[in-house]
């Protein structure tokens, strides 16, 4: 099993390269970004690793976190 420092070596790209892949404003990963941290803290108590987990949602799929609210609403 990983550890937390194998994990967060990993490459991840920033909110600037995010935006310049997915053509979208740096504002709006931004937004993402903050609420992805919040969410994924539920599931970590290392402020590190939920963003980590939130940047890699992010760079999979932009609003991966507005999507998220809108099916857990449901």
């Amino acid at each position: 099993m990983k550890t937390f420092k194998q994990f967060l070596n990993k490459k991840t790209l920033s909110l600037d390269d995010l935006a310049t892949k997915h053509k979208v404003s740096v504002a709006h990963l931004s937004k993402q970004l903050y609420k992805g941290i919040n969410v994924e803290k539920e599931h970590t108590s290392h402020e590190k690793v939920a963003r980590e987990i939130a940047l890699d949602h992010i760079g999979e799929d932009p609003h991966y976190y507005d999507k998220l609210s809108k099916m857990e609403k449901k």
